[in-house]
């Protein structure tokens, strides 16, 4: 079997003729609101439940905070959107993927795998010149989003464990370190009294909400 059935009962194709047509590769957002909500980041290490939504819920108020456009907000919220399908790989899994594949003699077989669906997914919103135009401003939000994560929800402590390179952990400049955030914290009794199902109504709202948004201000310009 190459598809898999998504939580709104239709089937997304990994492969074969149906993965290349509208049909095999039919995008829903409440789809991707759903199986986020649900899907662990970090692989389920942290100290609560921390799904891949309330992820790009953090990343997306990131972008606001930061006076970035709604399109900018929009992208941030949708960009790990295609792990509803391919799943969500923690950067070390990714990265042992990709050298056991080219040490095998193959390509980066996780980092094409990924971007496939990336982009599709992407052109079916009609997000990728924001995440072209955008691409390093999104990374850093992500990556802040991360630094605030691994302070809240993780059992990392500076000293005990080894620094994650991705961040700037032991850089000499304090720019070429990534800093978390100081207006918010993760590890709060009511962020972890929601349930999956306030996350995907979250994402789904915001989704809805910065949609709006954009259509307007199109319209306003006609």
């Amino acid at each position: 079997m190459s598809f898999m059935v998504t939580a709104t009962g239709i089937e997304y194709h990994f492969t074969g003729p149906d993965s290349v047509t509208e049909k095999g590769r039919h995008f829903r957002i409440e789809d991707i609101a759903h199986h986020l909500a649900q899907l662990n980041r970090f692989t389920g290490a942290c100290k609560r439940p921390y799904s891949v939504a309330e992820h790009s819920l953090l990343c997306s108020e990131i972008a606001q905070r930061g006076k970035a456009s709604v399109h900018v907000q929009l992208a941030a919220l949708m960009h790990d959107a295609h792990e509803a399908y391919t799943a969500d790989l923690s950067s070390p899994a990714k990265r042992a993927v990709n050298q056991r594949s080219v040490a095998a003699g193959g390509t980066n077989a996780w980092t094409v795998f990924e971007t496939e669906h990336e982009k599709a997914l992407r052109s079916h919103f009609g997000i990728s010149t924001a995440f072209t135009s955008y691409r390093g401003l999104l990374r850093d939000i992500d990556l802040r989003a991360l630094a605030t994560e691994r302070r809240d929800l993780t059992a990392w402590r500076d000293l005990t464990h080894s620094g994650w390179e991705i961040l700037g952990d032991g850089a000499v400049l304090a720019s070429d370190r990534i800093e978390s955030i100081d207006w918010l914290s993760l590890d709060t009794s009511e962020r972890e009294a929601m349930t999956w199902k306030d996350w995907r109504a979250a994402f789904l709202d915001r989704f809805a909400l910065l949609t709006a948004s954009i259509v307007a201000s199109r319209g306003s310009r006609a």
